[in-house]
């Protein structure tokens, strides 16, 4: 027989798990669209100041904006593992 009560704590735990990873993306797509912005505007203010490459520049700037929002992308993919061990637990 089928218990109800353990079907759905388990309903929750899977469209919660379907969420974390649209979340996470949506915040990598905020700190390339922020990079992008920035990277476009230092092209523009600094022409005659060259950089090696737009692409690496642009790389740098990706990598510093998830740095200064780690705490939140590392709150994101533990709460992923964590869903992911309760549903492995059902």
């Amino acid at each position: 027989m089928i218990d109800i009560r353990l079907l759905r704590p388990l309903a929750k735990a899977i469209g919660a798990r379907r969420e974390t990873p649209r979340h996470l993306e949506c915040l990598n797509r905020q700190i390339a669209a922020r990079a992008g912005r920035q990277a476009t505007t230092v092209k523009v203010r600094s022409r005659a100041r060259r950089r090696s490459s737009p692409r690496l520049y642009h790389r740098e700037l990706v990598d510093r904006f998830a740095f200064e929002r780690w705490e939140e992308l590392e709150t994101i993919a533990c709460r992923l593992a964590m869903q992911e061990q309760l549903i492995g637990a059902f």
